[in-house]
């Protein structure tokens, strides 16, 4: 059955088709984007045929050669001019490469409507920021040298010329301004923040005066520590022989502490020991009757890299219940954090453990079932034994669901450690050979227990001064990688990162088109040591599939941002790897067996999704 099908979020649209068929002679497609108004404009291309240097960088000439793509230029097209509201055209391309014409043979596809915005209903909106930086786009604007410096100026200033502040944020920023301005007149904000160093978003809470309530927790930087001499000391380990700058751990987050300490009606100093962190990232907003009534939460860190250099995700839920349950969990964290004085390792008492280790079920307003979750949630922080540890209760409800899945397990996950969703998504995937999954993360040892968990097997010991193995990686869950060492033909060298985190997204979908499917966000890292020893909230929506459809197409977004870049390093960085195949057999044969059926589960990922 030939069908095209389009889903969109705040940021970006996926789009995918099939003819039912394989497309013999097909050189690839060109995309068209239709406007609200009927215009239509051929999506940019960036891959080349070889010797071939094209008169237009559009899929016209530069045909894309995959049944699915995506386009994140809607929403700058949809902020400049309005049109938010998009489908688009497939085109089925033949002939030789420079000298490609629409194909007689086949039809042109037509998607659904879809619209650019982060309203899933009434009550609830997710916010996705673009936050990718090993982009070509941004290489370009970065120009070769210092380029995380660059950077870091260019999003750190809210006049920056170059716009990537506004563009790499996307809605995130106006849409932390917007729920702040709830409280305008006599309403209040309860916030608990883990890093805020952004000067605009400290402004904006300190606008608010008395109206702000805090929790602040901890941000600890590493800092050069200077000689009499001004220049940073050095320090020489007597082992190794190795010298390196010495360093202090200082608080990230002073310059916020002090401001609003002088604006806020309180604010609780929440500084944590080592190996623990209040990583909370949640406002609530009480009306004037001082009754809570909506909540603002998720992974994104209110810092310049949180906002523009890596990927987060913000929702707004409108929701009396739930904003009542995290305005209590915000009271037990300022109890907590007042009762430890300032004693650091007293800090997550058994009060608040205790608290905080029983779930709560509620309703949405849109008739979706949610359960909440807020860490630490054990009787203790975690000892020195994983391996004979009781899986906290959060976890156990997220492990339960994902193996539970019938079709599907996506995410994108940072630094979950172990055990985590890596894990027990291998558990589902060994057990369901069919189930379809697509995971990216940060640190690689994440993507490395997906490799060991699928295969049955246990990471092989290191012995002391042994070099470090290849890390070992799936291509269903990878960690995530840039154009920064061997470049393809044709591109720039690429950033990878502007400090630790690439993909900061804490986020799963399970079987995203069901009418039980499952989103589970939030502060949370989603593993065992979240729970066990971090501030953290989770909370998992079932049965919302404009929500799933939303979290899905960021995370296959993020995942095929970073494939073609994976793939490349698999490969030893070829040179040609990237470029266009000038014969149809050499591209349909990753989609199509030799009988012609279709074989790609992403596409059939997809496919289904347009049947149902």
């Amino acid at each position: 059955m030939q069908n095209a099908v389009a889903f969109a979020n705040n940021e970006v649209i996926m789009v995918a088709w099939s003819y039912g068929k394989k497309p013999d002679g097909c050189m690839g497609f060109a995309v068209y984007r239709i406007d609200q108004h009927g215009r239509e404009t051929p999506l940019p291309g960036q891959a080349r045929f070889k010797g071939i240097t094209p008169k237009k960088w559009t899929t016209e000439e530069l045909p894309i050669q995959k049944f699915y793509w995506k386009d994140p230029y809607a929403r700058l097209e949809a902020e400049k001019n309005r049109n938010r509201i998009f489908r688009y055209k497939i085109v089925p391309l033949e002939g030789a490469p420079g000298k490609l014409q629409p194909m007689a043979k086949l039809p042109i596809l037509l998607t659904n409507e879809v619209e650019i915005t982060p309203v899933i209903d009434d009550k609830l909106s997710v916010y996705f920021n673009r936050g990718l930086i090993s982009t070509q786009r941004v290489a370009r604007a970065l120009g070769s040298k210092d380029m995380k410096d660059s950077l870091i100026a260019k999003v750190s200033d809210p006049d920056d010329k170059s716009k990537l502040r506004e563009s790499l944020s996307g809605d995130m920023i106006e849409a932390i301004q917007e729920f702040l301005a709830r409280a305008d007149g006599k309403g209040k904000i309860y916030a608990a923040l883990y890093e805020l160093k952004d000067p605009q978003l400290i402004g904006w809470l300190a606008g608010l005066g008395e109206r702000l309530h805090i929790v602040l927790g901890d941000s600890k930087e590493d800092e050069e520590v200077l000689g009499e001499d001004g220049k940073p000391e050095k320090v020489t380990n007597p082992k190794t022989g190795k010298t390196k700058i010495k360093t202090v751990k200082v608080d990230g987050n002073e310059q916020a502490r002090e401001t609003l300490t002088g604006t806020a009606a309180e604010i609780h100093n929440r500084i944590m020991p080592n190996g623990h962190i209040a990583h909370n990232k949640f406002l609530v907003y009480v009306d004037s009757k001082g009754k809570p009534k909506a909540v603002f939460t998720g992974s994104t860190n209110w810092t310049a890299t949180g906002l523009c250099t890596q990927t987060n995700n913000s929702i707004v839920i409108d929701n009396d219940a739930l904003a009542k349950r995290y305005l209590a969990y915000w009271k037990e964290l300022a109890k907590d954090t007042d009762e430890a004085a300032d004693d650091p390792k007293a800090l997550q008492g058994a009060a608040l453990r205790k608290w905080a280790s029983k779930g709560s079920a509620l309703t949405l307003d849109d008739g979706a079932a949610a359960h909440s979750w807020f860490s630490p949630n054990t009787p203790k922080a975690r000892g020195k034994n994983p391996a004979t540890e009781k899986r906290p209760p959060d976890m156990e409800d997220l492990a339960q669901l994902i193996a539970g899945a019938s079709h599907s397990v996506l995410f994108l996950a940072f630094y979950p450690g172990s055990p985590s969703i890596a894990n027990w998504t291998a558990q589902a995937a060994s057990k369901n050979k069919k189930l379809f999954v697509r995971g990216c993360v940060t640190n690689k040892s994440a993507s490395e227990g997906f490799y060991y968990e699928l295969k049955g097997m246990t990471p092989p010991a290191r012995k002391k001064g042994e070099k470090k193995p290849p890390v070992l990686q799936d291509p269903r869950v990878f960690g995530a990688e840039a154009f920064d060492f061997k470049v393809p033909d044709g591109w720039k060298k690429e950033i990878l990162n502007a400090g630790f985190a690439i993909i900061h997204d804490k986020v799963v979908v399970i079987d995203t088109f069901d009418d039980d499917c499952v989103v589970a966000t939030g502060s949370h890292n989603l593993g065992h040591k979240a729970s066990f020893d971090n501030d953290e909230n989770l909370l998992i929506v079932r049965g919302n599939k404009k929500l799933a459809m939303a979290y899905a197409t960021r995370i296959l977004d993020v995942y095929d941002h970073f494939s073609s870049r994976f793939w490349f390093k698999q490969l030893g960085g070829q040179k040609d790897a990237l470029e266009l195949k000038s014969t149809p057999e050499e591209w349909l044969g990753k989609y199509y067996d030799k009988k012609g059926r279709l074989k790609n589960p992403q596409l059939k990922f997809w496919m289904d999704a347009a049947v149902q």
